[in-house]
């Protein structure tokens, strides 16, 4: 069951929006988490859609499999994010697959029930949508990133999301391994190094997943300035 300091995350997701605080923690008490070791496998691609989930700590990395094998990253997911919630169709199959790319702890939000809570709860149909458009937004967001921004400053708005709201000096190790972050900037892991590396010029140094940032708000700049 959810409880504490995890409720406390599920209560802001966008797709419980729309319930009540009585629904809410008859749901949270039901609602089992569930945790993966890194590298574990989630859920496949065209498996039946069972479940989605909302990250409590930790990150998971969806992809795409190819019929070589192959993969094509599609997103990583952080903790206070949801993923999946599109599969909540009767007789769905999950579109791509997912995996925990560090240790891992989620809530699973099983589909049926869920369906079940909307017909109790029909302003959690909006609350769904609602978390839809959310995703669509950043995806639309993400995707003129990566059209108008230099690697470069991808890298530093990623840096200042695990920053957050400290000023200053900010030192933290990359929560997953650098070909992940890469795949969600939606470049190689070669570019993602060579552009790391050139953002020593504004105080951040990098060995390997170690960031030291020496001024937060220089780094924000550079991320807020309009780069060619």
């Amino acid at each position: 069951m959810v409880v504490g300091h995890d409720l406390e995350m599920l209560r802001r997701a966008l797709f419980l929006s729309g319930i009540s605080e009585e629904a809410l923690q008859r749901f949270a008490s039901t609602t089992p988490v569930a945790t993966f070791a890194s590298g574990q496998i989630i859920f496949h691609q065209d498996d039946p859609a069972t479940a989605f989930y909302f990250v409590l700590e930790g990150w998971a990395a969806v992809f795409r499999e190819g019929p070589d094998g192959g993969r094509t990253a599609i997103h990583l997911v952080g903790p206070g994010e949801s993923f999946a919630e599109g599969v909540l169709a009767r007789e769905a199959r999950y579109p791509a697959s997912a995996e925990a790319a560090t240790d891992l702890r989620l809530a699973r939000i099983d589909t049926a029930r869920f369906r079940d809570l909307i017909i109790q709860s029909p302003e959690l149909s909006l609350s769904i949508i609602s978390a839809m458009f959310g995703k669509l937004r950043f995806l639309v967001t993400r995707i003129e990133q990566n059209q108008r921004w230099s690697p470069s400053r991808r890298i530093a708005a990623f840096l200042h999301r695990i920053c957050g709201e400290q000023a200053g000096f900010c030192s933290f190790e990359l929560p997953v391994e650098q070909r992940y972050i890469a795949a969600r900037l939606s470049m190689t892991p070669a570019t993602f190094s060579r552009a790391l590396a050139e953002l020593s010029a504004i105080g951040v140094e990098a060995k390997r997943r170690k960031i030291v940032i020496s001024d937060v708000d220089r780094l924000l700049r550079f991320v807020n300035e309009d780069q060619s």
